[in-house]
C-alpha cells in the first residue's frame, strides 16, 4: 500500500502518538482525517499537519457512541471519497488486576470508556472497505485514559493482542489487513507508578512500526513490540 495515495483515519490523534503519527504521514503525502473528542488538542494536530505541507482536515466526535461513530466515517467519505487506513487507538484505563478491590467495576469503566469506541471505529471502518470494496488496513494502538503519555497494562495489551488476530482472521476474505503495535513488554503491579511513557525515541519507533505495517503488504493478524530504551 502506497501511503502518499491513502486516505489515513487517525482516532485520538490530538494525543502524544496520535500526533506525532499524523505529522509523519502527512509529511509522506497521505491525506489524513483528524478525529478526537476534544477540540483544542484536535486543532492543535491539525495546524501542525498543515505547516508540514500536508493534507489534513478534522473531525471533531461530539459523542463516542455508534451513531456518531457511523456518522463521522460518513463525513470522511464525504470529504476525501475514500478510507484506505484507520489508525484505531484505544484510549482506556487499565485492566484491573482479577482480584484487586472492585475489579469488576473497573474492569466494566475500562470496557465502556475505552474499549467500546476503539471496537466500534474497528467495525464502522471494516464495514466502510468492504461495502466499497477497498484493500483496506486497520492498524491497532493504545495508551492510558488517565495519562496519554503512558501505555496500558500487559492485561490490556494481551486484549489488544487477541483482538487484533481474530480481526485479521475475521477480515481477510475482504482483502483488509490489521495489524497492531505496543511497546515492548514491560509489566507492573497496579499501585506501581512506574508505567512505560512515550519517549521521543519510543514515539520514532511506534511512528516507524506504522509505516513498516502499511507498507508492507504481507503484514496481517501480528503485533510489533516497539523498542523502549
Amino acid at each position: 500500500m502506497k501511503i502518499a495515495q491513502s486516505v489515513i483515519v487517525i482516532t485520538a490523534a490530538g494525543s502524544p502518538i496520535g500526533k506525532a503519527i499524523s505529522l509523519h504521514f502527512a509529511s509522506l503525502g497521505a491525506s489524513l482525517a483528524l478525529i478526537d473528542i476534544e477540540q483544542e488538542r484536535l486543532q492543535e494536530t491539525h495546524k501542525a499537519c498543515l505547516k508540514t505541507g500536508g493534507n489534513s482536515q478534522p473531525f471533531f466526535l461530539d459523542s463516542q457512541n455508534e451513531a456518531a461513530i457511523s456518522h463521522i466515517i460518513q463525513d470522511v467519505h464525504n470529504h476525501y471519497g475514500a478510507i484506505d487506513i484507520l489508525i484505531n487507538y484505544w484510549l482506556g484505563s487499565d485492566l484491573p488486576r482479577l482480584l484487586s478491590p472492585a475489579s469488576v467495576d473497573k474492569f466494566y469503566r475500562s470496557m465502556a470508556e475505552g474499549a467500546t469506541p476503539f471496537f466500534t471505529f474497528g467495525k464502522q471502518a471494516a464495514n466502510y472497505m468492504r461495502e466499497h470494496n477497498h484493500t483496506g488496513l486497520i492498524i491497532n494502538l493504545a495508551a492510558n485514559q488517565a495519562n496519554p503519555h503512558q501505555f496500558i497494562n500487559n492485561g490490556a495489551k494481551a486484549m489488544l493482542a487477541g483482538l487484533t488476530k481474530s480481526w485479521a482472521k475475521e477480515l481477510a476474505e475482504f482483502g483488509i489487513r490489521v495489524g497492531g503495535i505496543v511497546p515492548l513488554a514491560i509489566d507492573y503491579d497496579d499501585d506501581q507508578e512506574s508505567h512505560t511513557t512515550f519517549s521521543q525515541t519510543l514515539l520514532y519507533e511506534i511512528v516507524r512500526s506504522a509505516e513498516y505495517i502499511i507498507s508492507n503488504d504481507t503484514f496481517n493478524g501480528r503485533m510489533i513490540e516497539a523498542e523502549v530504551e
